[in-house]
């Protein structure tokens, strides 16, 4: 996904203060870090731009740490992938808190690849919090688990911008 060219420059007549290296040794010395939005590790994006927004001049204590992942600039048809860690195995209600607001659009959530609840219209004349949004109970093992955010459309009365904000994912043992 990533690539990286690093360049060292000198000031003319300047000294050097590295040896050469081998090839073998200079690959690998740089990792991208892991892309974390509003507290969610990204896992994939297929458009748009993945972002922490600042959640607090909408509402201080509205969105839980005033803040939410952010994602915008995305089509329908775009997806977004995110890590759910489970720490023990066992069945799970699924709940999202979402933001709506004018400019968001309709997205349908997968887990592991299955159709996890129903699209989710997140269209509302002003920013507000969604409050809790099942997504169906889950039989789920312990460890990282893929939940897929896909942009299925817009409401009528929607700003066609298509975004989507995450505040957090709860898992509730049943």
């Amino acid at each position: 996904l990533y690539a990286c060219t690093v360049c060292w420059y000198l000031a003319p007549g300047g000294a050097d203060p590295y040896e050469p290296q081998p090839v073998e040794q200079r690959h690998g010395y740089y990792v991208v870090p892991q892309l974390m939005a509003g507290n969610c590790k990204v896992l994939a994006c297929t458009g748009g731009d993945v972002q922490t927004q600042q959640m607090a001049h909408f509402g201080a204590g509205k969105w839980r740490d005033d803040d939410q992942l952010w994602w915008t600039h995305a089509k329908p048809g775009a997806k977004l992938d995110l890590a759910l860690s489970v720490a023990k195995a066992g069945a799970y209600e699924v709940i999202v808190f979402l933001t709506k607001a004018r400019d968001y659009g309709i997205v349908q959530f997968q887990l592991d690849g299955k159709k996890a609840g129903e699209p989710v219209d997140l269209y509302n004349p002003k920013v507000i919090p969604s409050g809790p949004v099942s997504l169906g109970i889950h039989d789920l093992s312990a460890g990282e688990h893929r939940l897929r955010v896909e942009i299925v459309g817009a409401n009528e009365q929607a700003v066609k911008s298509y975004m989507f904000g995450l505040d957090y994912v709860d898992l509730k043992a049943k």
